[in-house]
């Protein structure tokens, strides 16, 4: 759980940085051809930055040393399916006859892990469905590349920086990531139903489809006024590089 909480915590740092930098375009795309930033928007597009940087550093964090994954001897594939049900059948205390078992299952690894990997891709199935409006099949392909993504920077050693892979390549990572997409892809179909609707941008647009001067300057103040008033971003900033916050113009 701890280990849970430290990548949580880092992408609670890096988050500011690369929120702005995704705020930044919104803030000039929408302002030049709207002139109007919805706060269920921004606030739904932030909540899914958070999660895809939490999710991937789940996949890759702790980074161990390059001189202990080079004497590593553990195995770097799984290419066998349903190798995780095997795992639960011939590891698992479970026994339907004695519930004294039945909690011990539920903590038990060949539990936990599947689990894990179906909650780790289960809000992005529901982010594709009621932020970005993928159907069931546009959901189930980008969960599994996602995924594939996942396992594909396992088994490169993180793109080559380090010698070997430090983690599993799993056929059922695959499987089970792509499940809890689907899974996500439903959830937020019944969610639907208790959060506002996300409406179509250019049905919150001004009626006028001229968009002011005023409105287009706009966006470079607001960038402007993020990197000034910010401590948040300064903060961070600091944290990652070490040094003294930065003023961006501040006397």
């Amino acid at each position: 759980m701890s280990q849970y909480i430290t990548v949580i915590y880092t992408a609670a740092i890096i988050f500011p940085f690369i929120a702005y930098l995704i705020t930044l375009p919104i803030l000039i795309v929408n302002y030049r051809r709207y002139g109007s930033l919805p706060k269920w928007h921004v606030f739904l597009l932030y909540t899914f930055v958070f999660y895809m940087i939490c999710a991937y550093f789940l996949t890759i964090l702790p980074l161990p040393t390059r001189s202990f994954v080079a004497h590593l001897t553990t195995p770097t594939h799984n290419f066998v399916p349903f190798t995780f049900i095997t795992n639960f059948i011939k590891y698992n205390p479970f026994s339907l006859l004695h519930p004294g078992t039945w909690i011990a299952a539920l903590k038990a690894p060949t539990v936990i892990q599947p689990a894990f990997n179906i909650l780790l891709t289960l809000p992005f199935g529901f982010y594709l469905h009621y932020y970005f409006r993928r159907n069931w099949w546009q959901t189930i392909l980008l969960s599994f590349g996602l995924s594939l993504f996942f396992e594909l920077t396992q088994l490169s050693g993180l793109y080559g920086l380090y010698p070997r892979p430090y983690r599993l390549f799993d056929v059922d990572d695959l499987m089970l990531n792509t499940f809890g997409g689907f899974l996500g892809y439903w959830v937020a179909a019944g969610f639907a139903k208790l959060v506002p609707n996300r409406q179509p941008m250019a049905s919150m647009a001004p009626t006028s489809r001229s968009v002011s001067p005023v409105r287009r300057a706009l966006p470079w103040q607001s960038i402007g006024s993020l990197f000034r008033l910010s401590p948040a971003l300064r903060t961070s900033l600091s944290i990652c590089t070490g040094s003294q916050p930065l003023s961006f113009g501040e006397s």
